[in-house]
């Protein structure tokens, strides 16, 4: 559908937020740039899962069957698709409104945006280690719980809430709820247990997630690209943004779901 051009006189020179959100997701995956398969090829991610023990062992003893350490993976393939935008004007337009080509370009880069936003949350929300929070809502005994889930290492984990839940949180936590100064960034609440919350209207609702940047990995072949072309016959100008990525789980133990207690 061709865009809609208004009289100068009536236009605002305010475009309306364009973002699904206003949180980007770059912080909280690990990007791989060694994407090498053309489009329409099949990218296989091997989720990797580990078992095995150790025990104390007296003169003569040693090691059972059960203590083996053994290792195994499912594979998942993920196809290698572009992601294409593309923005139509023509010269009359442009001419009309001088907002008019800014304003589209503004959309499609926010289209590209949200498009990898929804599939960073999508292959977030795949993760099969899961814990139920309240009714009336998260509160600090969820967070430790569920921080536990990961073992030793604590490092690196972020929480990502959806605005519904963040006055219950603030609610449940009061003073648990910790500030600093230092850390504020787009989104970013408090933290809880020394995890950094950060809010999104992406998140899911009833749903939140705790995890770590390599929970997700986002494999890409080369950024955006930008290509034009113009039909000079009908003064007609096309814009194309396209890239060319998957977006992966690649470690499903690096990230717990919190779902809403039915």
């Amino acid at each position: 559908m061709a865009s809609t051009i208004y009289e100068n006189f009536i236009i605002e020179n305010k475009v309306a937020s364009m973002l699904d959100t206003k949180l980007a997701v770059s912080p909280f995956y690990t990007l791989d740039t060694s994407l090498v398969e053309s489009a329409g090829m099949i990218k296989k991610i091997n989720l990797y899962t580990a078992t095995g023990n150790v025990r104390d062992v007296a003169e003569g003893e040693g090691n059972i069957d059960t203590d083996d350490v053994e290792t195994d993976f499912t594979t998942i393939p993920y196809e290698v698709k572009y992601v294409q935008g593309r923005f139509k004007y023509t010269d009359e337009k442009a001419m009309t409104d001088p907002n008019h080509v800014n304003v589209g370009l503004e959309k499609m880069s926010a289209n590209m945006v949200n498009d990898l936003t929804t599939k960073f949350y999508a292959e977030l929300g795949k993760t099969t280690v899961t814990m139920d929070y309240p009714v009336n809502g998260i509160n600090f005994d969820t967070v430790v719980d569920a921080t536990a889930l990961f073992g030793e290492s604590e490092e690196g984990l972020f929480m990502l809430i959806n605005p519904a839940q963040k006055a219950q949180l603030r609610k449940n936590l009061k003073d648990d709820l910790k500030y600093t100064e230092g850390f504020v960034k787009t989104g970013y609440i408090g933290s809880i247990n020394n995890i950094p919350v950060y809010v999104s209207e992406a998140v899911p609702a009833d749903t939140a997630f705790i995890a770590t940047k390599e929970a997700v990995t986002v494999f890409v072949k080369k950024d955006i690209e930008t290509e034009q072309e113009r039909i000079k016959n009908i003064r007609t100008n096309i814009i194309y943004n396209r890239r060319c990525n998957v977006v992966a789980l690649t470690d499903a133990n690096k990230v717990v779901k919190l779902v809403k207690t039915a």
